[in-house]
């Protein structure tokens, strides 16, 4: 399995591919399997369960600024290590 770049939180309102990809082609040869979808809306328990943070204590102790509760329509970047995640909140 490759691993995720994108997020999408809730159900968006604008097709995925007008935020993550540079056509329709792009999203449906690359971007698409690179997405997840959640209603997950807590920052820390989805690095969790991507597997890219071990803890949410870890996310809280190391990185307090991502320990947040995604509510509003938003995009946002988040740098963890070396991995670059997309975040689209609607």
């Amino acid at each position: 399995m490759e691993h995720i770049e994108n997020i999408i939180v809730g159900t968006p309102e604008i097709h995925p591919h007008h935020f993550f990809a540079y056509n329709e082609a792009d999203w449906n040869d690359k971007e698409s399997k690179l997405t997840k979808q959640t209603d997950e809306r807590f920052l820390p328990r989805i690095l969790v369960d991507l597997g890219i943070a071990k803890s949410t204590s870890q996310v809280r102790k190391n990185r307090p600024e991502l320990f947040i509760e995604l509510n509003e329509p938003d995009f946002l970047e988040v740098k963890w290590g070396k991995q670059f995640l997309w975040i689209m909140v609607n």
